[in-house]
């Protein structure tokens, strides 16, 4: 067994792409700032390579954990000599100890036979580099340099390496302090949180402590009323208040009386209190005129959250379509006028909107695409003046476009009720009623051709064992007009999810919410593409169209999506893979929040949060 812990760690070591990793991360802090790192099975003979733009040709770099190096390094030569890549100089790092007489020769030998210089890395020349000047990269790649040799605490090597934002804080402001996290690691930052770390069987203050002296570039602490009163956190504030630009502290709540006077009073803090976005954009202020570096640009942030999500990737070089939720729409060209002789009563519009379109301009004015119904109190004009909306800018007190784009949605809202949705006067919105059995199952031609079909509404268990409760969902459109820039119409559809318990009673406050997870949590794209299609397509009266009236006065919506053809395309298989490891997460956290909520509900099943649905 190897006496020194980084040789010994390098010998055994058995992830060749974290290996590959620190050989990239070794040269570029050892001269070659530009490495650009290849990797992975079609590298084409190179690991890595430098284009210096002051010389002519190429850097290469190729690594090896192989015992029979020599062997190792005579084929990757051949490879780029193959490749024809015609480099000046070759960089080769391996894990063997190699002697002055090995090294000598095989840089003898590249040169004759391929021309160019050899540079070796073997263990020694590395284990002199993690030693001294490139120290902190021992701390950045726990997974080669591991515990016991090289211990960790909450989850972090604590080997010298001041790079980590870390972030302290109580139970209470949890929420801040894990978004705070996630967003200054999408900025580039490594960063560490006390709510997110794995602390399991560690002292928390003690780790904490650890920490602020070996890897904390800048200390972030989270001060609430609730933080005042922690002993052992406002402890480490002090401590780290005695170091020049360390402490950086964010108030979650105002704290100018409860802090008047203190030394951690006098400095000033990024104020989360009056909005989180204001307090971020001080905290990357901060950091950036303390100097504080970024491990990453903020392009490479955004990719490592993502690969966090997505392990593999999940885009194809194939070319596929791309469908919206918007469709095409088609108007009369001019608005009819209707005079009432009297103005309507409220019953009287809102059964009137059942069976006819119309704006009111005002109580005695309708403005509308067709001719109104014959129950309509009119002023029994033998023909309704009419105006062109693209013409004439504003009429009646209105703007035409937006009569237009209000006859649209309400034309659509008569073709829901044509169709026999029902109305919600709670939530304002058409949706697909219950049967007394089962479930209404529309049928769809999906958009690749096949013949199918989808739920509109169904039945729901919300809850486990004694506490679990039947309740009910149903889907309804929810629809928004444009135009564009060429003059053209659109309908945007949106799928509203209405909860109800078993008698019909819409659920209120974050019980909607709650419910509403019950329904979607296993919803991705192609289940929300399949009930919205399901739903425009229930609407439809001639052929593929939606249209309400009749002749040059009909307004029509296409039920077809808008879609393009985009030069890639989704890795279906590849997808299902994280829809699956996506899924059990999500089933693991659905039992965790009705933990939650079981036991606030037995610790006061008064208590009721204020806020919408």
């Amino acid at each position: 067994m190897s006496a020194d812990p980084i040789i010994y760690c390098l010998e055994h070591l058995t992830d060749y792409w974290q290996f590959e990793r620190l050989c990239s991360d070794l040269m570029a802090a050892a001269g070659y700032p530009a490495i650009d790192p290849l990797g992975g099975t079609n590298d084409r003979g190179r690991d890595a390579i430098d284009r210096t733009e002051s010389v002519v040709g190429d850097t290469i770099f190729a690594y090896t954990v192989r015992v029979d190096w020599r062997k190792k390094l005579e084929e990757d030569c051949q490879r780029i000599k193959a490749e024809d890549h015609r480099p000046l100089k070759v960089i080769f790092v391996c894990t063997s100890a190699l002697a002055a007489s090995e090294k000598d020769k095989a840089r003898r030998d590249v040169l004759a036979t391929f021309g160019w210089e050899l540079e070796l890395y073997d263990l020694e020349r590395v284990r002199v580099l993690l030693t001294g000047p490139h120290r902190h990269l021992i701390a950045q790649h726990p997974a080669i340099f591991c515990p016991p040799f090289f211990p960790q605490v909450g989850g972090l090597s604590i080997a010298q390496s001041p790079d980590t934002v870390v972030i302290d804080h109580v139970s209470t402001d949890h929420a801040l302090a894990s978004w705070l996290a996630r967003k200054l690691s999408l900025d580039g930052y490594l960063t560490w949180s006390v709510g997110i770390a794995p602390l399991a069987g560690e002292s928390i203050d003690a780790s904490v402590r650890t920490l602020l002296q070996t890897r904390a570039a800048q200390y972030i602490p989270i001060l609430s009323p609730a933080a005042l009163k922690d002993r052992d956190f406002m402890d480490r504030c002090g401590a780290a208040g005695t170091r020049a630009d360390f402490l950086l502290p964010c108030w979650s709540s105002s704290l100018m009386e409860a802090l008047k006077g203190s030394r951690l009073g006098s400095i000033k803090p990024a104020r989360f209190d009056t909005g989180w976005a204001g307090g971020l954009r001080e905290v990357i202020a901060q950091l950036n005129s303390r100097a504080v570096k970024r491990h990453h640009s903020t392009e490479a942030g955004r990719a490592i959250a993502l690969r966090a999500y997505f392990p593999e990737p999940v885009v194809s070089d194939t070319p596929g379509p791309v469908f919206a939720n918007v469709f095409p729409a088609t108007v009369p060209d001019s608005i009819l006028i209707c005079r009432l002789d009297r103005p309507l009563t409220e019953a009287e519009v809102v059964a009137l909107r059942r069976v006819w379109a119309f704006v009111e301009a005002d109580q005695t004015t309708l403005l509308s695409f067709i001719e109104p119904p014959a129950t309509v109190p009119s002023m029994n004009e033998p023909h309704l003046p009419a105006y062109s909306w693209a013409d004439i800018d504003r009429r009646e007190g209105k703007r035409s476009v937006d009569v237009v784009k209000e006859l649209v949605w309400r034309s659509l809202d008569v073709a829901c009720a044509g169709k026999g949705l029902s109305w919600c006067d709670n939530r304002h919105v058409f949706y697909f009623p219950n049967p007394k059995v089962g479930q209404t199952n529309a049928p769809i031609r999906h958009v690749d051709g096949r013949d199918t079909h989808v739920a509109m509404n169904g039945q729901r268990q919300y809850g486990r064992g004694v506490r679990a409760s039947t309740f009910q969902y149903q889907l309804g459109p929810r629809f928004r007009v444009g135009r564009d820039e060429r003059g053209a119409w659109w309908v945007t559809t949106k799928l509203y999810v209405r909860v109800v318990d078993t008698s019909g009673v819409p659920f209120e406050l974050k019980d909607i919410g709650r419910r509403r997870k019950a329904v979607t949590r296993s919803w991705w794209n192609k289940e929300w593409l399949a009930r919205l299609l399901g739903v425009m397509q229930a609407l439809r009266t001639h052929g593929s169209e939606i249209q309400v009236g009749s002749g040059a006065r009909a307004v029509t919506v296409s039920s077809v999506p808008v879609k393009w053809s985009c030069p890639i395309s989704i890795d279906v298989a590849a997808l299902e893979r994280a829809r699956s490891f996506e899924q059990e997460m999500d089933e693991l956290r659905a039992l965790a929040e009705r933990d939650d909520v079981d036991e606030d509900e037995d610790e006061d099943d008064s208590v009721r949060e204020a806020g919408d649905e």
